[in-house]
C-alpha cells in the first residue's frame, strides 16, 4: 500500500510540470513548372489579401496608396553572422502601419537572417525563394473558448517547391504534457469551428473553392451559395492584434475542417494565382471548371514545437532532457506516454551540439526544448530574442521539407523521360542537387542536421525507389531503342531490296512497252524510257513503304493508348 502511494506521488509530480512556448505547422508541396519570383511577388503583394513579399535577396514588394512598390533593402551582417543591420524598410512601415505588419516584417527579417547565417546560397541550396506574408487569420478549435491569431506565410522557390507555415501568435502557457500533445502537437487533427479572415482573403479563398466545382453543380447551387456568402460578408466582426483592430468575416461554412485543410486551401489560392496571373476574387458562375492539378501530387506536413520555459527547468540541456523525458517522448511520438515506457524507439536524437537547448528532429514532428541558459542569454543580449532561435529551427525544417519534396518530385519527373538521354539529364540534376547539399551549410551542426534528414525512414524509402525506378526506366528505354533500331534495319533492308530489284526493271519494262505498243523504234531510246519508268515505279514504292510504316506505328501507338 505504501509503495502504491509512492508511485502515485511520482505520477502526480510529473503531471505538475507545465510548459510554455509556441507551435508552427509546416506544410510543403510543389507547383507545376518553374516560378518567376519577381512576377509572382508583384502579383501577390498587389492584392489586399497579402501584406508584402520579401525575396531571399532582400527585395521587398508592398503597396503604398494602392500602388505597387518594390525596394531593395540594405542588409549588412555582423562579422560573426549572429545579427544584421537592415535599412530601407521604413517606407513599408510608413505605408502599411499596424501591429500585424510590424510583427510580420520582424518575423520575415529574422527568417532571412537565419537563411543567411545557416546556409551558403552560392552553392544553390536552398534555391532562390521568396516569402509572402498573408493578412492575419484567426482560428478556433472545437472545445476552445477563444480564437487564435495566425499570420500565414508562404515560401516559394524558383523550382516550384512551395511551403506554408502557420504559427500561432500567442502560443501556449503553463500547459501540462497531455495538454501540449492534444492541443498543440496534434492541433491539425482537431476540428475547427471558426475561421476568420479579412474581406479580400475571404473572397480569394471562396473563389478558389467555387472554381474547382463543376459548372452545372455551381449554377444549380448558386442561390444557396450566394445566400451563405452574403450572410458572412454582411456580418463582419472585429479582432485585435495588439492595438490594431481588424475587420474579419467568417470563412468556415462546413461541419468538418482541419488546420491541414486550411493550409491546402491557402496554397491552392497561391498556386491558382501563379497559374492565371492574378488573385481571383470574383466568382465566374458560368466559367469552366478549374482543375487544381498544379499542386499536391506529393504533400507533407508536420508540427514544430518550441518550448521556451517550463517548471523544473535545468541549466544544462542534457540534464533538462533527462528531467523532462516524458514531454520529449510524448511530443516526438505525438501521443501522451507514461514515463515508464522506455523502448528503443524513444531514443531520440538531439541535433544540437551545445548544452544550451535541445533540437529534436524527425520526419513527423520537431521539438526545441530550451534550458534556462536560453532565457539568461536573451536577457543579456538586447539584440537577440527567442524569435531568433525559433527562426533558426524553422529554416532548418523548411530545408528538410525542401529535400524530401525534391526527391519525391524527381521520381515523378521520370515519367516524362522519353529517351535514355532524358534519364541521364535527370540523374545529372539529382547529382548536382546532392553536391549542393555537401557544400551549402556553414557549420558542422548543419551538416549533421542534413545528414540526419537524409537518414529519415520515408526519405530513405523514396531514395531507394527513385534509383530502382531510374534503372527500370533506363532498361525499358534501351529495349525500346533496340526494338526501334531493329525495325529501322528491317525497313532499310526492304528499301534496298526494292532498289536492287529495280535494276532489272528496264529489261522488264521493254516487253511491257512493246505489248502496249508504246515502245520507240530506237532501242537505246527504249532503254532510257525503261530506266525512267523504273525510277518512277521505285520512287512510288519507296513513298508507299514510308507511309505504310508510319501507319503501322500510329496503329500500334493507338492500341497501346499513348
Amino acid at each position: 500500500m505504501k509503495l502504491s502511494d509512492t508511485e502515485s506521488s511520482l505520477e502526480s509530480t510529473y503531471e505538475d510540470n507545465t510548459y510554455s512556448g509556441t507551435a508552427t505547422f509546416l506544410y510543403s508541396s510543389k507547383i507545376t513548372g518553374n516560378v518567376n519570383l519577381e512576377v509572382m511577388c508583384e502579383i501577390l503583394a498587389e492584392s489586399d489579401a497579402f501584406s508584402f513579399a520579401l525575396t531571399s535577396r532582400g527585395k521587398i514588394y508592398f503597396t503604398e496608396d494602392s500602388r505597387l512598390r518594390s525596394q531593395q533593402l540594405s542588409i549588412e551582417s555582423t562579422i560573426t553572422e549572429q545579427g544584421m543591420t537592415v535599412s530601407g524598410h521604413n517606407d513599408f512601415l510608413k505605408a502599411n502601419s499596424g501591429d500585424s505588419n510590424i510583427y510580420a516584417l520582424s518575423l520575415a527579417l529574422n527568417l532571412l537572417l537565419s537563411d543567411k547565417r545557416l546556409f551558403n546560397s552560392a552553392y544553390g541550396f536552398p534555391t532562390e525563394s521568396a516569402r509572402i506574408f498573408m493578412r492575419p487569420i484567426a482560428i478556433k478549435c472545437e472545445d476552445d473558448e477563444d480564437h487564435e491569431l495566425i499570420i500565414p506565410y508562404i515560401r516559394v522557390y524558383t523550382g516550384g517547391i512551395i511551403s506554408i507555415s502557420l504559427q500561432t501568435i500567442a502560443g501556449f502557457e503553463e500547459s501540462t504534457t497531455q495538454r501540449v500533445v492534444h492541443s498543440e502537437v496534434n492541433k491539425s487533427q482537431r476540428n475547427l469551428t471558426s475561421v476568420l479572415c479579412e474581406r479580400e482573403l475571404h473572397l480569394a479563398c471562396t473563389e478558389c473553392q467555387m472554381a474547382q466545382m463543376r459548372r452545372k453543380e455551381r449554377v444549380v447551387q448558386r442561390e444557396a451559395f450566394e445566400t451563405i456568402m452574403g450572410a458572412a460578408l454582411n456580418t463582419p466582426g472585429e479582432i485585435e492584434f495588439v492595438d490594431e483592430r481588424l475587420t474579419v468575416y467568417e470563412l468556415l461554412h462546413t461541419d468538418q475542417l482541419t488546420l491541414t485543410d486550411i493550409a491546402r486551401n491557402l496554397l491552392s489560392v497561391v498556386a491558382r494565382t501563379i497559374a492565371v496571373g492574378s488573385v481571383q476574387t470574383r466568382i465566374r458562375w458560368y466559367g469552366s471548371q478549374y482543375k487544381d492539378d498544379s499542386i499536391g501530387q506529393h504533400w507533407r506536413g508536420k508540427p514544430i514545437l518550441y518550448i521556451s520555459s517550463h517548471t523544473d527547468q535545468k541549466w544544462s540541456s542534457s540534464e533538462n532532457w533527462s528531467t523532462h523525458k516524458r514531454l520529449v517522448n510524448s511530443v516526438m511520438t505525438r501521443t501522451f506516454l507514461s514515463d515508464k515506457i522506455t523502448h528503443a524507439d524513444l531514443n531520440h536524437k538531439d541535433m544540437r551540439n551545445f548544452d544550451d537547448y535541445n533540437n529534436f528532429y524527425s520526419e513527423p514532428v520537431s521539438l526545441m526544448l530550451a534550458s534556462s541558459q536560453v532565457e539568461a542569454f536573451v536577457e543579456q543580449h538586447d539584440t537577440y530574442t527567442f524569435s531568433n532561435l525559433t527562426s533558426d529551427i524553422q529554416v532548418l525544417n523548411e530545408a528538410s521539407h525542401f529535400i524530401q519534396t525534391y526527391y519525391s518530385y524527381a521520381s515523378l519527373g521520370l515519367n516524362k523521360c522519353k529517351t535514355a538521354i532524358d534519364v541521364a539529364r535527370l540523374e545529372l540534376d539529382i547529382l548536382e542537387f546532392e553536391e549542393s547539399l555537401l557544400s551549402a551549410h556553414k557549420y558542422g551542426e548543419i551538416a549533421k542536421y542534413i545528414e540526419e534528414v537524409q537518414k529519415g525512414d520515408h526519405l530513405t524509402t523514396i531514395y531507394k525507389l527513385l534509383h530502382k525506378k531510374i534503372e527500370t526506366v533506363r532498361k525499358a528505354l534501351d529495349l525500346d531503342d533496340k526494338i526501334k533500331s531493329e525495325s529501322y534495319t528491317r525497313r532499310i533492308t526492304i528499301i534496298f531490296g526494292i532498289i536492287a530489284s529495280a535494276t532489272l526493271s528496264p529489261e522488264l519494262m521493254q516487253p511491257i512497252a512493246k505489248y502496249f505498243d508504246v515502245a520507240p523504234e530506237n532501242g537505246d531510246l527504249a532503254k532510257l524510257y525503261g530506266i525512267g519508268a523504273s525510277i518512277i515505279v521505285v520512287a512510288g514504292l519507296l513513298t508507299l513503304s514510308h507511309y505504310t510504316f508510319k501507319l503501322k506505328d500510329w496503329v500500334v501507338k493507338t492500341l497501346k493508348g499513348y
